[in-house]
């Protein structure tokens, strides 16, 4: 009789599943969520959208409504978007297109670690390029190991998750020139530093821009993201997701979201963002404590003079989650937290500023 051992992939059997520990705090800072929640009248619109339909029916097929509206908020033609379960089912459909037993993926670690763990699922390898001293991506390495490996791929988090880095346009130029493979940029919190690489697209027919609906469009409870690319690659992926993936239910809010984006959302991308520059300027005073600066909407904080696990726990006991991203490569001092609402911030400030009274002592 064949054991599990004999029948699961031992590039399955050896990996470690994506989890997190759910926490039950007043004060909720661990996983980039836009703490203003979504507003009232998109909710009001989407539950009288929903109302008017037969839940009993499948979604559309294919999303053309929030295609087409995808096409006129990102800029970009809709038979080259696809529409996810989040955008993690974008670049895990992606993947599966183009990665087989043994094939190279660059990737700069420490960034989002789904990456390495879907390459990895489906038996490809990953090549990690490290980054420099500030975190900042090392483009001549990872280009030079794209080319030395011929890599099928290389993924850019911009804003990176969790060092809060991104990549310029130069840099993302000269990859996208002179390297033959597929260049994947994740935007998932493209709002927060006004970044946009999606005119590049009509350019560069390699170039596949993710996005999602759960970071500034504060839908993470309805997991929706997109995939902006070639129409061709669309086609190609279209075969990798599974049919009707994302409920009617997702798919209205993301439209009323879009629709509303300007007077809805983005006041609070503005807010959180101010309250990311008040964050930092309240810690500069910090001798023991290094806070990075960030384009996203967190922080990646060096902690030297605190354990990072001891951080995490000394703040929990104060209703405060945040991060402990020390087993991430290159982060054994180092913790992350998202911007809060100010109430929140301030929580978190007081919390840090007494561990680190005691860090002195």
């Amino acid at each position: 009789m064949r054991t599990f051992d004999d029948l699961i992939k031992p590039s399955v059997r050896r990996l470690q599943a994506y989890t997190l520990t759910p926490h039950r705090v007043p004060i909720k800072l661990n996983q980039n969520e836009n703490p203003f929640g979504i507003p009232p009248a998109i909710v009001a619109e989407t539950l009288r959208r929903v109302a008017e339909r037969d839940w009993a029916r499948y979604p559309d097929f294919v999303p053309t409504e929030l295609q087409t509206a995808l096409a006129r908020f990102a800029g970009w033609r809709a038979d080259g978007i696809v529409v996810g379960n989040g955008s993690n089912e974008i670049i895990q459909a992606l993947l599966m297109i183009l990665v087989g037993p043994g094939t190279p993926v660059v990737l700069s670690e420490p960034t989002f670690t789904v990456y390495r763990l879907m390459v990895e699922v489906l038996g490809g390898t990953v090549v990690n390029v490290p980054p420099h001293a500030d975190f900042s991506y090392d483009i001549p390495a990872m280009l030079e190991a794209a080319h030395r490996t011929r890599a099928v791929a290389v993924i850019l988090c911009s804003p990176n998750n969790p060092t809060g880095v991104t990549v310029d346009e130069p840099a993302l130029r000269t990859f996208l020139t002179e390297f033959d493979g597929f260049v994947v940029v994740d935007e998932a919190y493209h709002e927060f530093c006004q970044q946009n690489f999606v005119p590049l697209l009509s350019e560069f027919p390699r170039l596949v821009v993710l996005r999602t609906f759960s970071k500034a469009m504060a839908m993470a409870g309805l997991r929706i993201g997109y995939g902006l690319m070639a129409p061709e690659i669309a086609t190609e992926l279209g075969k990798a997701k599974l049919p009707y993936n994302v409920n009617f239910f997702s798919l209205a809010a993301a439209q009323v979201a879009v629709e509303m984006y300007a007077s809805e959302l983005q006041p609070l991308v503005e807010r959180i963002i101010h309250e990311r520059a008040r964050v930092s300027a309240a810690m500069a005073s910090f001798d023991r404590f290094r806070l990075l600066p960030s384009q996203a909407n967190f922080h990646l904080l060096h902690t030297p003079a605190v354990a990072p696990r001891r951080l995490f726990e000394a703040l929990l006991a104060r209703g405060v989650l945040i991060r402990d991203v020390s087993r991430y490569p290159l982060l054994s001092e180092y913790v992350r937290f998202n911007i809060g609402t100010p109430e929140e911030n301030d929580a978190l400030l007081d919390g840090l500023h007494a561990i680190h009274r005691q860090a002195e002592v």
